[in-house]
């Protein structure tokens, strides 16, 4: 009753909102715009990697130690479409519609040169003074900065959390003086997990029944977020903040029995843009059961919980206005009394730079030296060199 009641009242606030702005008297009209970047990376890996084409982690070492690799792909290719409202004073209007090329990376045998669309956004707002309700696949609101790596995961599996699914959600920005605001956001999640068997005996022939543990909930997860934005005198910008999650999770079995489970984080971050030039970023987050949003090295979860901490941090340097340096590392520690075996510590630093040939085309290269433990193997390396290729439009 408690649940239904938490989520019949926010939906109804929604609806509210909603209402008021669809009773306006003028309509916005939309303006469409395409956007997006093509994008080709060339990397060589001293070892095996999760993925090939990007790193997340580093895969246990077979028999060679050195196991190279090199990998070429236009996969991170990237295309939208935006929305945003004209002719309407009082109310505004956007949305977003971006695809990459990724769709295939879960699984499954498909040719290098036959990439899939993958969906990443997906949503429309509609935004009324300070306050925004936004509905639609979009990223979560945990932990919600990101380092510029050529690496297609910004640090995700390695410190970064957060992912994009399908959401409603509100934000609410109060003004604290002339160069201060404090903006306050919620909101309800699809949970996604894994199909988890009870912890408790099994009936002859019992098995877990085959649906997804976030939709057996029959509750959607919650994500708060609270954020203070200051404009400093000699143009410089701090924004901080911290952020949270909690989403209930059920394990069924095929006969009807079933045990309730949980996630939840508690996240804080910081970026500090000391001028135009020169700027530093980083979060840090502790957790349980995070797989779905990148945390814990992507371990799978348990019902009695995997716990992990872990952060990243970041540096850049504009040193011309066609050269960008960046410097950065992460690290991700699931706590190994919650594992009996796989990934149980994993960190990276990285360098890169950017130059500008044009407005429109960027060349890049970035150097990184991973770490990955795993609590019943030996610790595997790898050295990753990547340069990348980027028109964006």
């Amino acid at each position: 009753m408690q649940k239904s009641s938490l989520i019949a009242g926010f939906v109804i606030v929604c609806l509210a909102f909603a209402g008021a702005v669809a009773a306006a008297d003028n309509g916005p009209k939309l303006n469409t715009n395409w956007y997006g970047y093509i994008k080709l990376d060339a990397s060589y890996d001293q070892n095996l990697t999760s993925h090939g084409n990007f790193v997340m982690w580093v895969q246990p070492e077979a028999v060679d130690q050195n196991d190279a690799q090199y990998n070429m792909t236009a996969n991170e290719t990237r295309f939208g479409l935006s929305l945003s409202s004209t002719g309407d004073q009082k109310y505004k209007v956007g949305g977003k519609v971006e695809f990459d090329l990724y769709a295939g990376v879960g699984g499954g045998s498909i040719a290098e040169n036959k990439a899939m669309l993958q969906l990443r956004h997906a949503y429309f707002t509609i935004e009324s003074g300070n306050t925004k309700l936004l509905a639609g696949q979009s990223w979560d609101i945990i932990s919600p900065l990101n380092p510029a790596t050529l690496n297609y995961p910004v640090l995700w599996g390695v410190g970064n959390i957060g992912y994009r699914r399908p959401q409603i959600s509100l934000f609410h920005n109060i003004p604290a003086g002339d160069n201060t605001s404090v903006t306050v956001a919620g909101g309800f999640f699809r949970t996604i997990g894994n199909d988890l068997t009870p912890t408790f005996s099994l009936a002859l022939g019992e098995t877990a029944e085959g649906a997804d543990d976030g939709t057996d909930a029959a509750i959607p997860s919650i994500q708060t977020m609270f954020e203070v934005n200051h404009k400093m005198a000699d143009g410089g910008k701090i924004r901080a903040g911290v952020s949270s999650l909690y989403g209930k999770l059920k394990a069924e079995t095929n006969l009807g029995n079933s045990e309730n489970y949980e996630s939840w984080a508690f996240c804080g971050h910081l970026q500090v843009d000391f001028s135009k030039q020169i700027g530093i970023a980083g979060e840090a987050y502790t957790g349980s059961n995070l797989g779905s949003y990148f945390g814990g090295i992507l371990q799978n979860s348990t019902i009695d919980g995997v716990n992990s901490t872990g952060g990243w941090s970041w540096a850049w340097l504009q040193a011309t206005p066609k050269v960008k340096f960046g410097l950065g590392f992460g690290i991700d520690d699931p706590s190994d009394e919650d594992l009996t075996t796989g990934r149980s510590k994993n960190q990276a630093y990285f360098g890169n730079v950017r130059y500008s040939i044009v407005p429109q085309v960027t060349v890049g290269l970035e150097l990184s030296q991973w770490q990955t433990d795993y609590l019943n193997a030996e610790s595997a390396k790898d050295f990753r060199v990547q340069t990348s290729f980027i028109l964006s439009y």
